[in-house]
């Protein structure tokens, strides 16, 4: 009888944990994507501010880092895969450089078969075509409800754009350019529209040539910063 109530007890004690690790692994998500244009017209969304205040926060981050991500270099346009891989490196360590805090360090791999807006754990870089031919690129960011926690992120860079490196040819989409924007979504930052803000590299229209989102402004780092820190 005395094992049999030792059994009781001990399950009774045991469910509302087991519970607890479920309602964790099951939490919802949330999903947030980010298209950026090409030009554009300018609408001024909100009041005109500062340049020093031109940065927007998501209201997440990451809670673990740094953050590893998955670099798919296929592309149908002869881009080694030594260049897309050292572009995009070079424009997440901009980030790194910005804040104390080692974002993404040198954590990444590459994968030719990851793909772009499958939420699996991978935060996937890749190229493909994207159904609009004034979308440079689109990155999705997962992230918990109640932690406000980012847990993923996703970028597809369109293949409708001729994509390369934009001081040796001004007529192609720079990809260390766009990278850098992206990979600003990709730690919390949103797009700025504000016709002040045009200079930042979180603002969120682009065009061929255009090298000055290389990288991150006085505005973007402090958007950065009050974040991660200094």
């Amino acid at each position: 009888m005395k094992k049999l109530m030792f059994v009781l007890i001990a399950t009774m004690f045991l469910v509302p944990v087991v519970l607890a690790v479920n309602q964790k692994q099951t939490e919802p998500l949330d999903k947030i994507t980010f298209i950026h244009y090409k030009d554009g017209t300018i609408k001024e969304v909100g009041k005109a501010v500062s340049r020093e205040t031109c940065y927007k926060l998501m209201g997440v981050k990451w809670n673990t880092l740094p953050v590893k991500y998955v670099i798919n270099p296929t592309n149908p346009q002869g881009l080694t895969q030594k260049f897309v891989t050292s572009t995009i490196s070079t424009s997440a360590e901009t980030w790194d450089a910005a804040t104390s805090k080692e974002l993404f360090g040198d954590s990444f791999s590459v994968n030719d078969k990851v793909q772009y807006g499958v939420q699996d754990d991978q935060n996937a870089i890749t190229f493909g075509d994207y159904s609009n031919n004034n979308v440079i690129a689109v990155t999705a960011v997962w992230y918990t409800r109640h932690g406000k926690q980012i847990v993923e992120f996703d970028q597809l860079y369109n293949t409708r754009f001729t994509w390369g490196d934009a001081t040796s040819n001004p007529a192609v989409m720079d990809l260390q350019n766009i990278a850098t924007h992206e990979l600003g979504h990709a730690v919390g930052l949103s797009d700025l529209y504000t016709p002040t803000c045009t200079a930042v590299t979180m603002f969120g229209y682009s065009n061929n040539g255009e090298i000055q989102k290389r990288t991150p402004e006085s505005a973007d780092i402090t958007g950065l910063q009050k974040m991660y820190g200094v």
